[in-house]
């Protein structure tokens, strides 16, 4: 934003000039000054204004390198000047000096302000105000209503509505996204079109309104992540506004940053429409088919979602960036998402149809190998009920946590029984409800040195065989089944017994969850 002596000659579009300078213009100016012999002290950033008639009563000898725009009223020692290093723009008698002065310091004071518009953007940044804050002091800066959206046609902040008079805009607004209409309007907009990949700004014209708009797009790594968008509602469009736009666009750019899902684009719309159902902004059918509509998507009827935590993820071998984009290599078909310190991928499956095992044998490898734990929720049907199926993939591997469970792959469907003891009333004794031969088991382990509600427990988990019971804890067959006969006397347990087995399991799992409480 600093003013060059190349800049000011550019601007004098009015008169015949002529520039001396041995640095080709590149002379960093902060302001200008009328030069006269009251002047003691010539900086070397000043540009000076004179007349060749009032340069030519001083001492030229007593004139440092610095920089001068001189009006040729007469002539003057021009080489004597340029031997002394001093830069030069000469315009000639027929230019009105009053008038070259305004224009002058009019351009500096443009720039003043341009300074001052900066230090207010890049303040409210550096302190964190976020998006809201920035878009509201920056439509105080214009004195014009400033809207912010995303690449998916996402409202993501506005100023007072109340400034806002297109109806088109204030239902925008009021839906939190852009209509499938507005979009496709939009998109026919040859302004809108032919616009570059970069936040260069350009004016959009609607046919529906006399409003001009002036756009400038964020971009992120190179990608348009989104366009911030100035309504000439008040105060008409000046060269300050370009440039502040600009960096505007620069600000938004860095505070979206921290927000991953605008560092990968792909599907952002798809994207955007499933924070907002997970956050209820979109909560109805009509609201969601409209959304599908604009996103150009469907679900099906057979949906899970996959959670994984990434919280603890050290990102200095390969950034998160690299786990997502691998997880949709495994889910070829299926989007995945970043949303808070997960990345969700939603599995949408054909009717009755699965994850197939190659699929499954994929996902494992990839989490050992980068030690990552994964949620997978229920089965649901509607895609509006995505935010209870997160909630479980949560609790899930919360519970994993708590557990202390090995592992990387974890179904909520093995963990509902969990869930239920967590939302038990705090001051119920779980242990009440445990059988009392299972308990009798433990307590006489303890006293004896004995192994046999391990080996109970192993035997249930291998659905009673006492063969692969045997094997899972390698130990003979005959050691087991006498094991088995021992546990039967001591704890009077009917190990036929149906309902006997699921007390026993319901049993372990409280004892294995009240361990880790």
């Amino acid at each position: 934003m600093a003013i060059k002596l190349i800049d000011v000659y550019n601007n004098l579009k009015d008169c015949s000039k002529t520039l001396y300078s041995r640095q080709n213009g590149e002379e960093f100016l902060v302001d200008s000054e009328l030069l006269s012999n009251e002047i003691s002290i010539l900086r070397k950033n000043i540009l000076y204004v004179c007349e060749a008639s009032v340069l030519n009563e001083m001492n030229v000898e007593n004139i440092p390198k610095c920089n001068l725009l001189i009006l040729k009223d007469e002539e003057y020692d021009l080489e004597k000047l340029i031997n002394r290093k001093i830069s030069i723009i000469e315009c000639d008698s027929n230019t009105e000096f009053q008038e070259l002065f305004d224009s002058i310091k009019d351009m500096f004071l443009k720039d003043y302000m341009l300074l001052d518009s900066s230090a207010i953007l890049l303040d409210a940044l550096i302190k964190e105000k976020g998006l809201k804050y920035i878009v509201n002091i920056s439509s105080e800066i214009f004195e014009n209503p400033v809207i912010l959206i995303d690449s998916g046609f996402k409202v993501l902040a506005h100023s007072d509505v109340e400034e806002i008079t297109e109806p088109f805009w204030l239902n925008n607004i009021n839906m939190g996204y852009c209509s499938y209409e507005f979009i496709s309007a939009v998109k026919k907009i040859k302004s809108f079109q032919s616009s570059p990949n970069t936040n260069e700004p350009f004016i959009v014209i609607c046919p529906e309104s006399p409003i001009r708009k002036l756009v400038s797009k964020v971009i992120i790594d190179g990608n348009s992540v989104g366009s911030v968008i100035i309504l000439e509602s008040n105060e008409k469009f000046t060269d300050n506004t370009y440039e502040v736009i600009k960096l505007l666009s620069n600000v938004i750019s860095e505070e979206l940053k921290k927000d991953q899902v605008y560092r990968n684009l792909n599907g952002l719309m798809y994207e955007n429409l499933i924070v907002d159902v997970l956050e209820k902004s979109v909560a109805d059918e009509k609201t969601l088919k409209e959304r599908m509509k604009s996103a150009n998507c469907n679900f099906g009827d057979n949906l899970y979602l996959l959670v994984a935590e990434i919280s603890s993820y050290n990102t200095t071998n390969a950034p998160s960036n690299y786990l997502k984009q691998s997880l949709e290599q495994i889910f070829a078909e299926h989007k995945s998402l970043f949303y808070k310190d997960h990345i969700l991928i939603l599995v949408d499956l054909k009717k009755d149809s699965s994850i197939s095992p190659d699929t499954k044998k994929r996902l494992v490898d990839f989490l050992e190998k980068h030690d990552i734990t994964l949620a997978v929720s229920s089965n649901f049907h509607n895609i509006l009920d995505i935010g209870n199926s997160y909630k479980q993939c949560k609790d899930t591997l919360e519970l994993v946590s708590k557990l202390n469970l090995n592992g990387n792959v974890f179904f909520y469907e093995d963990f509902k029984f969990y869930h239920l003891l967590c939302n038990t009333n705090p001051n119920i004794n779980l242990l009440n409800f445990c059988s009392d031969g299972l308990l009798k088991l433990i307590d006489y382990d303890k006293e004896n040195n004995t192994e046999y509600f391990k080996t109970l427990k192993a035997y249930i988990a291998a659905d009673k065989n006492a063969v692969q019971t045997a094997k899972n804890m390698y130990i003979h067959r005959n050691t087991i089944n006498y094991r088995l006969n021992k546990i039967k006397e001591i704890s009077n347990l009917d190990l036929d017994n149906g309902d006997e087995i699921f007390r026993l399991t319901m049993s372990m799992k409280i004892l294995e969850f009240s361990e880790q409480h």
